[in-house]
């Protein structure tokens, strides 16, 4: 299983971001290797419209079974992920890369 989780930062103890289209990267971590790679998202976050199916094209790219952001997904990327059959999952709060991982994974 592979987790995308939508950061303000690279590693383990960033803050998720509130934003998903607009988050300045993505940590992608592999349940299977038990590590996490970081993307970073700085095209979309000078982009005026589209960040929301930009982010969902990558997430999909990545092969993301789960995406966690701390916010609203936004409409046209909650289409574009619900497509893909990932799942979607907001922690509202602040919370880092970790503890949205290991909640996630107790549920």
């Amino acid at each position: 299983m592979k987790i995308l989780i939508a950061a303000k930062k690279e590693g383990w103890d960033a803050p998720v971001s509130n934003r998903f289209g607009r988050a300045p990267g993505f940590t992608l971590y592999d349940d299977e290797t038990k590590s996490i790679s970081w993307y970073s998202n700085a095209d979309n976050l000078q982009a005026e419209h589209g960040v929301g199916i930009q982010a969902a094209q990558k997430a999909t790219t990545l092969g993301a079974d789960v995406v966690i952001t701390g916010g609203n997904f936004g409409p046209k990327a909650t289409e574009v992920l619900q497509k893909t059959g990932a799942k979607l999952v907001d922690y509202a709060g602040n919370i880092t890369v970790k503890e949205a991982i290991d909640k996630y994974k107790g549920e």
